[in-house]
């Protein structure tokens, strides 16, 4: 294979620059690309925040010669009101087009989640298994009883703000790319995938590691575990952090993190697959 060129890269990123009608791309939304070996693994940030949740793990992946796509969900890393013209299926088709420049380019082809980017991942391996999954931090189920009321709720009050970051790390939770507000009707767009993602749970067949956080104040304890037994994979592993808040690639663990998705992606892809030092 040979190694992508630049002007390739460019060609891949403009794929996830802004549409027409989206506002410009905040520092830190911009999608990124790395020229590697023959493992190929695409990264997807989650819900309200932007690429750079995912860029210190793409640099981490890129450094042992692996080839990485982080992409730029629409509607993200802009401004909140574009949260308001996407849907769920644009998201997925985002991600599905992602998995398949990848698969264009690399003989083995991972692809890694978090929160709501790991449920994309999960729809995209139901529907096109790739070598491994990697999902962190993604939730089974919401609990909120003001989901029932949403219909009415987007109506009164269209948008909502967030509460503080559990980001642990000061550093990186000052400078964390993310919008403090996003619209009710995004939430909405949430929900579907959420289903979607949970129902095809017994058709994902591939090798899959899963990473939550003991300290994750977005998605309880169990969530994980009832995604890991529901996984119809045979392959199948769950890591729990300790100190992490919610955004587990960039908090106090990340290195423990990113050790084990290496793990898993050289385990998975087999000693022959790696490029030589």
């Amino acid at each position: 294979m040979a190694p992508l060129r630049s002007e390739e890269i460019e060609g891949w990123l403009n794929r996830w620059a802004p549409q027409p009608g989206e506002g410009p791309l905040q520092p830190g939304g911009e999608p990124f690309a790395f020229a590697g070996g023959p493992i190929g693994v695409l990264l997807v940030h989650g819900f309200t925040g932007a690429p750079q949740e995912m860029r210190r793990l793409g640099d981490f992946l890129a450094a042992k010669r692996m080839t990485v796509l982080g992409i730029r969900l629409p509607g993200h890393g802009t401004r909140p009101e574009d949260l308001e013209r996407v849907t769920w299926r644009d998201w997925l088709e985002a991600v599905a087009r992602g998995a398949d420049l990848l698969r264009g380019r690399c003989a083995r082809v991972f692809v890694c989640g978090l929160s709501l980017g790991g449920l994309l991942v999960l729809c995209e391996a139901a529907r096109r298994p790739p070598d491994g999954l990697i999902v962190m931090a993604s939730p089974y189920r919401i609990r909120d009883v003001r989901l029932r009321f949403l219909w009415l709720l987007k109506r009164l009050f269209p948008y909502t703000g967030k509460g503080p970051s559990d980001l642990r790390d000061p550093e990186v939770r000052a400078e964390h790319v993310s919008y403090s507000r996003y619209p009710l009707s995004a939430v909405e767009e949430v929900l579907r995938v959420l289903r979607a993602a949970t129902s095809s749970l017994p058709q994902v067949c591939c090798p899959a590691l899963l990473i939550y956080s003991y300290a994750d104040r977005t998605v309880p304890l169990d969530q994980g575990w009832v995604i890991y037994h529901r996984l119809g994979s045979t392959d199948k592993t769950i890591h729990w952090l300790t100190q992490s808040g919610h955004v587990i690639p960039e908090d106090v663990e990340r290195e423990e993190a990113f050790d084990q998705i290496a793990r898993f992606i050289q385990r998975v892809a087999g000693e022959e697959i790696l490029p030589r030092a």
